[in-house]
């Protein structure tokens, strides 16, 4: 897996840091799916100086290739719930642990459906609330 898709990963995500190993798995199962559009996204983006506002130049990038922009929301996709729609129009959906390893989870504040996120019987017990949540 490139370096550079990582550092990708994480401006298309607006994570600052993002699992590498699961970086890997993201990219070995997109690149099956699409080998050139990422290549040519990877290379792309690694063509930008660190220096000169690297969201916006990656931006003018997608702009001006709509292949380049497609994959780019399946990196993001993938990122945040494990899956991504193939160019056939089916869905890869991943591992269960890349399911659990969502984005989607900790910005919505809840467990990944079919996850456990406790022992056996949490839910029986009140949820503990954290200083400052659902006031209002």
């Amino acid at each position: 897996m490139p370096s550079d898709f990582l550092r990708l990963s994480c401006v298309l995500t607006g994570e600052e840091e993002l699992d590498e190993d699961l970086a890997g798995e993201y990219f070995d199962r997109l690149h099956a799916a699409y080998p050139s559009e990422l290549d040519a996204l990877v290379a792309g983006f690694a063509a930008i100086p660190a220096e000169l506002g690297v969201a916006a130049r990656l931006k003018e990038l997608l702009d001006a290739d709509p292949r380049l922009a497609k994959i780019a929301r399946q990196i993001i996709t993938v990122w945040f719930t494990s899956q991504f729609t193939r160019p056939d129009g089916s869905s890869d959906a991943g591992t269960a642990e890349q399911w659990k390893s969502g984005l989607l989870w900790p910005v919505i504040h809840a467990p990944a459906p079919a996850a456990v996120p406790g022992r056996y019987g949490y839910w029986a017990d009140r949820p503990v609330e954290r200083p400052g949540e659902l006031e209002g």
